[in-house]
């Protein structure tokens, strides 16, 4: 994979899809491998939860790159 096609690729994807009576949703990485996962009752819990771990899995990177020196 060219850096070109990497910087056009989102670092990470949001799924959720319905099972029976649950909302499962993940997230996953530009390679497709599931970073974090989880069900929910609901649709809007499953956006919300889903969310949430997106932004503190980019926080946590975002603090690693800052405390290590260059």
């Amino acid at each position: 994979m060219s850096i070109l096609s990497q910087l056009e690729s989102p670092l990470f994807e949001v799924e959720i899809v319905q099972r029976r009576l649950r909302w499962d949703w993940c997230l996953r990485d530009r390679s497709g491998k599931v970073v974090m996962e989880g069900r929910e009752k609901s649709r809007a819990a499953a956006r919300y939860h889903s969310g949430r771990a997106l932004f503190l899995l980019l926080l946590a990177s975002c603090r690693q790159s800052v405390i290590r020196p260059a």
